[in-house]
């Protein structure tokens, strides 16, 4: 057993490209340095960066033995049989020192480096230093390494690799050649897991494959030390329920199993799918990074027509294009918020599952979304076909009835929900009933609570004592008692009728009156069927019919009433801070 372990290297080691052309993901990078090499415009400081496990480090190493090989390629490769090669491999050169940026970091430390840099190489051209995590350093060992950076002996080349260049001072970077390592992407690790996979003898599928490399985040190291964990684990023959189960990975159904149960409107569905995330262990936050995937892939689909840009297996492509004609895109982008959403508030909840169960119900049953345009387009339609099927002789009179239904909110905001999957076709609502005002009265209760103005709602709930209603076949008269409901009814009469409308299927008239115009109204005639309530009292009748009033009647019971009344005070016009102070505190003239 201990021979086997002693002989056992590393994937990632066993792997690591030893010339420019094995270079994986990093062509402008290697190609780049190799004409360099070949044109003799080597510069004396290069700075490389980006994620981990792209490849810093092996570029550098790789580098150093193109410029010191006895035997080099006419292209610029080093030969890696001579012996400054393999001593560079093996990490046993004294031309090549590689420091570790963490630990080194002090100024103490830079002296030193800046002491032995002046001596010559000892077998090859140049003396190379290869600091790893330069950002590490300290400010005084970045001070310190100022004047050598900028003019170094003709010897010496420094190689700067970093995964955070930002906190690397402006003075180096301005000494330095900078080179960008980019993130690898999935095709490329797959590429070359199977290659080292073919080389290994091991048997492996492309979902598998495609795990891993999802797995490594774009890095090439951590895909190399997935792939030596997964081999562990299943042997020589790897199939991709086994690499789930070593690695622990949700599978791409229980995502498909989400937007069946969203589709279906299917809530019981989501508690079992979150009691199934709670019995299996995972996380909750990857739950809901790997369905903000599913969901992007559901959107790609829509919105390219194809499933070019999703990075999945065969058999789920074909599953992406059949599920996704269920969604339109502005329902995607709602249920992709709303995951981001609960991402963020998962994070300082004290009851992430909670949370994680409220947003698969929220998603199961949020309604579809409907463009405003659309909605325009469909009412246009209607009004044109119903124009168009009826004679000339009667268009006049279809004009001028109740236009089709549809409600303030439709009209108002720029989109309409409706079910995600019930059809999108707008049917205008025909008036079917006339509605009697014993009817309107004995809903009126059910109404109210259907107000969206909160404060002409309380008004009808807590101050309905001070509210005289009347209720007709095709009007409500309201008569407020105090002054300040009816200054707040009156902003709403219009809002008021489109409710009332809306509520009753039927256009009702709103009218306000002040209680001093009711009680002069109340000398006239009032209609049959008019129903009276009075909160106050707590009764409702019928009113009687009443003898009508002639003209000259009418006006000399007018003129009694005016003779009676005081002589009203002419009223003076007043200052605006006068009338500032009457509107705000209540104030009154009072005589001096």
């Amino acid at each position: 057993m201990a021979d086997i372990q002693e002989q056992f290297v590393v994937t990632a080691r066993k792997w690591r490209p030893m010339q420019f052309h094995e270079m994986v993901g990093q062509d402008h990078v290697a190609t780049t340095l190799r004409n360099a090499v070949t044109g003799g415009r080597v510069h004396h400081a290069y700075l490389f960066t980006g994620p981990r496990g792209v490849g810093k480090t092996t570029t550098a190493r790789l580098l150093a033995k193109s410029l010191n090989c006895f035997q080099p390629a006419p292209d610029g490769e080093p030969c890696n049989i001579c012996d400054s090669c393999k001593d560079i491999v093996d990490g046993r050169s004294l031309d090549v020192v590689e420091i570790d940026g963490a630990s080194n970091n002090s100024v103490d430390d830079v002296r030193k480096l800046r002491d032995n840099a002046k001596y010559p190489p000892i077998h090859g051209k140049y003396k190379v230093y290869i600091i790893d995590e330069v950002h590490m350093l300290s400010t005084s060992a970045f001070n310190a390494l100022l004047k050598t950076l900028e003019e170094p002996p003709p010897h010496l080349l420094f190689i700067f690799a970093t995964t955070e260049v930002h906190k690397v001072p402006a003075t180096i970077l301005s000494r330095c050649q900078r080179f960008d390592f980019r993130r690898m992407d999935i095709d490329t690790i797959v590429k070359q897991l199977e290659k080292i996979a073919a080389g290994e003898g091991i048997i492996i599928d492309k979902e598998s494959l495609l795990a891993i490399a999802k797995k490594a985040d774009g890095s090439m190291r951590d895909s190399q030390s997935i792939f030596d964990q997964v081999v562990a684990f299943c042997g020589k023959d790897v199939r991709s329920d086994a690499v789930h189960n070593a690695l622990h990975l949700i599978d791409e159904e229980f995502f498909f199993s989400i937007t069946h149960a969203i589709y279906h409107r299917d809530v019981a569905t989501m508690f079992r799918l979150a009691q199934m995330v709670n019995e299996k262990g995972y996380e909750v936050q990857e739950c809901l990074n790997g369905l903000l995937e599913h969901l992007r892939n559901m959107l790609s689909v829509l919105a390219t027509g194809s499933t070019k840009l999703i990075e999945s297996a065969t058999v789920y492509l074909d599953r992406y294009e059949r599920e996704a004609v269920h969604f339109s895109q502005p329902d995607i982008i709602r249920l992709m918020t709303l995951v981001t959403t609960t991402q963020q508030e998962i994070r300082f909840s004290t009851q992430p599952r909670f949370r994680f169960e409220l947003m698969l119900s929220q998603m199961a049953m949020m309604d579809s979304t409907v463009l405003l345009s659309e909605l325009l387009e469909e009412l246009k339609k209607n009004t044109h076909h119903n124009a168009d099927t009826v004679p000339i002789a009667e268009r006049q009179t279809v004009k001028e009835h109740t236009p089709p239904k549809y409600s303030a909110a439709a009209i108002a905001s720029p989109v309409q929900t409706g079910h995600i999957n019930a059809a999108k076709e707008i049917v205008p609502t025909p008036i079917l009933k006339k509605v009697t005002a014993e009817t309107i009265q004995q809903q009126w209760t059910t109404f109210v609570d259907t107000i969206k103005d909160a404060g002409v709602k309380m008004l009808f709930q807590f101050q309905h004592k001070d509210i005289l209603m009347t209720f007709a076949d095709d009007s409500i008269t309201l008569v407020p008692k105090q002054r300040l409901a009816y200054t707040t009814l009156e902003k709403y009469v219009p809002s008021l009728e489109e409710q009332v409308r809306d509520f009753y299927e039927q256009s009702i008239k709103i009218i306000l009156m002040s209680n001093d115009a009711h009680k002069e109204q109340e000398m006239f005639a009032i209609p049959d069927s008019a129903i009276y309530t009075d909160t106050a009292k707590n009764t409702t009748f019928v009113a009687e019919p009443k003898p009508t009033l002639s003209a000259t009647e009418k006006l000399s019971s007018l003129l009694a009433d005016k003779s009676n009344e005081k002589p009203q005070k002419v009223q003076r016009e007043y200052h605006p801070l006068e009338q500032a102070a009457v509107s705000l505190f209540g104030a009154r003239e009072v005589p001096v």
